[in-house]
């Protein structure tokens, strides 16, 4: 029998309103094949390790694979590596996994492993997550320095029993092609024993717990790398859903659940059994003990979402939809794939709002075939619905960065198909033949300027350290935007300080990682 302590390498985030669930579904499948193991949640661990957030900053940036950061930085950082690996050894494991969400968790991942590795070279270290599905290098780089024994994609699920059984030619292990799950409704319900809940609570001061009710999407979007992770779409029945919320509900108290899903209605027939189920049982309950879930959620048109469907959706606790509206351009949506049209984009978001459910809107500004006429097009999608974000019907308005060439996603595969040229030497670092005169810079004016427009109307727009950290290359045209004067921006005027942890007008490269 192993013993495993699964770390959470820390990634920055601003929210922390809902627990990490890919360490929780991970334990719950080794404790189930027979092992014992525990959940070291570092992420949470770093946040609360500064009660001035503004000393933070410049660790955030170590831990973001910056290279800005002085010898200070670097002491601290260590400081709080060799705490962390303390309390991992005080379990005495056989193994060490390390959960990493993103390649903002790869160079806490390199910290962790080295540290162990260097207070007992026996103990087996291995690290898996959604930041190695799409990552084919950082794996064999690992291993390559020895501080790593073994790497896993695809489903933990499946691959980290496997490898403690000693099975290295399971699919996902040491680069192997993944395996999906076929029946996910046979998982194990996650595991959050180990974590201090209080940590994760929502903007309502809500316990707050994910659910994974199906994995991979219905729909192809050329910019999204979904299904480089999941080529099919596997979903749960909305009874197993349905039980493991109020399970979930029951056990730990929780008020508030996050679906980690694509989408929320990719089956309907899951999401009617699961919002039938729910609303009868939350229905019943007195008004102050009834939860609220959030979800990602895929607009359909009336035929295959009629009116009721919303309303049975809202007694079942729908609290906040997060909906990939991307453009309020028909043509370039219909160029993603969207797959909807104007007329069930307004009817769905005509019975969200009837309906006094939430909503936060997901944009991409700057989408290679955005013309002017184009962008203008999205202005007016938040001309239209400009009252409801006054109301605060919708929460929130995403307008992203700059839209990224992500790896495995159809528009960086098929670049040359779709008239892009990119040199892939950055995400950013592309130009659309037909529509050249979309370039970074002014890619870059229309984010902000879209920013500018939408607060005017009285929108919410949502702000993350790393959408700072990268807008800060024009920050300081925002007061100029704001007096109607868009100045042409001189991105190669900016440095970053290293002891202060901020940006300043010098010498930076846009097409650099920052």
């Amino acid at each position: 029998m192993a013993k495993v302590a699964l770390a959470i390498a820390p990634r920055i985030q601003d929210d922390f309103g809902y627990t990490p669930a890919g360490a929780s579904l991970v334990k719950a499948a080794i404790v189930k094949a027979g092992h014992e193991c525990k959940i070291f949640d570092f992420n949470a661990d770093l946040e609360h390790s500064f009660s001035d957030k503004t000393d933070l900053v410049p660790i955030d940036n170590w831990f973001l694979n910056h290279n800005f950061y002085s010898e200070k930085v670097f002491t601290e950082v260590w400081q709080l590596g060799q705490r962390w690996v303390d309390k991992i050894m005080e379990y005495n494991p056989t193994h060490v996994g390390i959960s990493v969400f993103s390649y903002n968790s790869q160079r806490a991942t390199l910290l962790l492993s080295t540290l162990v590795k260097a207070r007992d070279p026996n103990i087996q270290i291995f690290m898996g997550g959604a930041g190695l599905n799409t990552d084919n290098n950082f794996g064999p780089f690992c291993m390559n320095l020895k501080v790593m024994d073994c790497w896993i994609r695809g489903e933990g699920e499946l691959g980290v029993p496997a490898y403690l059984s000693g099975n290295l030619d399971h699919p996902g292990i040491n680069g192997r092609a993944p395996q999906q799950i076929d029946k996910i409704d046979d998982l194990e319900f996650p595991d959050y024993s180990d974590y201090e809940l209080a940590t994760y609570t929502n903007k309502k001061g809500l316990v707050a717990l994910p659910i994974t009710g199906s994995r991979g999407c219905v729909r192809a979007c050329t910019f999204c790398d979904v299904a480089s992770m999941w080529p099919k779409y596997k979903y749960r029945s909305g009874q197993s859903i349905a039980k493991e919320i109020k399970t979930q509900h029951t056990r730990y108290g929780a008020k508030a659940f996050r679906f980690t899903d694509s989408l929320i209605n990719g089956s309907m027939k899951a999401f009617r059994d699961m919002t039938y189920e729910l609303s009868e049982y939350r229905m019943a309950m007195k008004s102050e003990d009834r939860f609220i879930w959030d979800s990602h959620f895929i607009v359909r048109s009336r035929k295959q979402m009629p009116p009721e469907d919303f309303k049975r959706m809202a007694e079942s606790g729908a609290g906040t939809l997060l909906i990939g509206v991307e453009s309020g351009s028909p043509l370039v949506r219909k160029h993603m794939q969207k797959g909807y049209s104007d007329e069930d984009l307004h009817y769905s978001l005509g019975e969200i709002f009837k309906n006094n459910i939430k909503v936060r809107f997901l944009m991409i500004i700057g989408y290679p075939t955005e013309t002017q006429e184009d962008f203008e097009q999205t202005l007016r999608f938040f001309d239209r619905y400009a009252e409801f974000g006054r109301k605060g019907l919708v929460e929130e308005v995403n307008l992203g960065l700059t839209l990224n060439l992500l790896p495995n996603t159809p528009l960086y595969n098929k670049a040359e198909e779709f008239g892009l040229a990119t040199t892939k030497d950055h995400i950013n670092d592309w130009i659309c033949v037909q529509n050249p005169t979309l370039n970074f810079k002014e890619r870059l004016k229309r984010r902000i300027e879209a920013q500018y427009y939408v607060e005017k109307l009285g929108y919410k727009v949502f702000e993350s350290k790393n959408y700072t950290r990268a807008l800060s290359i024009a920050w300081s045209e925002v007061e100029n935007i704001k007096k109607d004067k868009i100045k042409k921006i001189d991105a190669s005027k900016i440095k970053f300080d290293r002891e202060k942890g901020s940006l300043e007008e010098k010498d930076f490269d846009p097409l650099r990682t920052y």
